[in-house]
Order: C-alpha cells, then structure tokens, then sequence
C-alpha cells in the first residue's frame, strides 16, 4: 500500500486510479487539499430554506388561499403559531448537524473523487496489541457493497427524517392536499435515494435532491404559517 511515508501513489479500487493513499488505505492528501468549511453547512441550511420558502409561497398564493387564511386564523386565536416555528428550528437543526461531517471533516479525510468509500459514515481502526494499522470501512464492491449502501440509505433516512415527520400534522392541518403530494414526493425520493445508492457512490444523488426539496417546502409552509400570524 506505498512506502512507510505514504508518498507512494498507492491504488485502491474504492476511489479513483489518479488518486493516492497512505499505508492505512486512506487517501493520501495534502494540505491544500482539505477544503471543508464551516460556511458550507451555514449556506446550505439558508439556502435551502430560502428555496423551500419561495414554492411554498407559491403554493399558498395560487392555492386556496382563502381557505389557508382561515385555517391560519384558527391559529393566530389558540397561539400555536410557535409550534410551526419551533418544527422550522428543529428542522434547520436537522440539516446542520447532518451537512456538518461531511462539509467539514469528510473533505478532509477523502476528495470527491474518492468513490464508494464516501459512503462511510464511520472510519474504524483496530487498537491494542499486533492491531494492524489499516482502517476498517464499508464493503464497497460487488453485491455485499450495493447492501452496505442500501443499508446506509436507510441511515441517512433516519438522519433526515425526524422534521419531516414531526411537520405532517402541523403542516397537513393547514395544507392538506400539498401534504399529500409532498409526503408523494419525499417518498419516491427515498426510494430512488436507496435504488440509486446500490450503483455506487453519487446514484443517489437525484433522490437525495427530491426528499430535501419535499422537506424544505414543508418547513417552508410551516415558516408561512408562523409569520402570517407573527405579523
């Protein structure tokens, strides 16, 4: 796996040809090459909000916007306006602390080109006497890799989730047939999340994207609700 120095460019088929690891199977990189930041996480949690915020205006103003309104009302009256507030904290809470691992550190431990080994949500190494000094990771080739991230998927489901459900009630009260077709959606994205994630690293992209635009849309609605009886 390369010389003592790591300077080799030792191959491993878990990433890209072009690029080399240490000894220990990890990717060999150099100072310049750790990119992550804090900000990434930051603007991520903004920004997709922002989005979220921007098709759930458009669902309140060219839906049954006078139905909306009087559900609001109901309520502005009993001041449960704070709950849909509190669903869009903990719900931005849920993206940062999820965006944070990989913004931040995993940038710094492995390049984007680094494949299916980007799928570990763990690196494991063996401690005590005669431990062997390579990290522990994923299978991440042939039919036991394609289980390991189809499992990992679900993981990620878990990781992200917990806004999405806690919003239904809430949100649904209010937007009942948007609801539907958002549930609709962040249910097909979880399944083309796990589908796509058997092919490798990246097949889950597409999903990924659907179930955090149904999730955003959903904070969004609830963000909605909160200001229109805020202000």
């Amino acid at each position: 796996m390369g010389t003592d120095n790591g300077t080799k460019d030792a191959k491993t088929p878990l990433i890209s040809k072009d690029l080399p690891v240490k000894p220990d199977g990890m990717p060999l990189m150099k100072e310049e090459d750790k990119t992550g930041s804090i900000i990434v996480p930051i603007a991520f949690t903004i920004v997709s909000l922002a989005i979220g915020v921007g098709i759930a205006y458009a669902i309140y103003a060219f839906g049954a916007t006078e139905l909306y309104v009087k559900k609001i009302s109901t309520v502005a009256e009993a001041e449960t306006y704070w709950l849909y507030l509190a669903l869009v904290i903990f719900g931005r809470m849920v993206t940062f602390v999820n965006f944070y691992p990989a913004a931040v550190w995993k940038s710094r431990i492995m390049f984007r080109k680094s494949g299916n080994l980007r799928s570990n949500p763990f690196i494991y190494r063996m401690i005590g006497d005669d431990a062997a000094k390579n990290v522990i990771i994923f299978e991440g080739d042939g039919d036991i890799g394609a289980y390991n991230r189809a499992n990992r998927s679900i993981h990620h489901m878990v990781e992200n989730f917990g806004g999405f459900v806690a919003g239904l009630f809430l949100v649904g009260i209010i937007f009942p047939f948007p609801t539907f077709v958002l549930v609709c959606l962040f249910s097909m994205g979880r399944i083309a999340h796990q589908v796509g994630y058997t092919t490798g690293y990246g097949g889950h992209g597409l999903g990924f994207a659907l179930a955090t635009i149904a999730d955003n849309v959903q904070q969004g609605l609830a963000l909605i609700v909160a200001l229109k009886c805020l202000f």
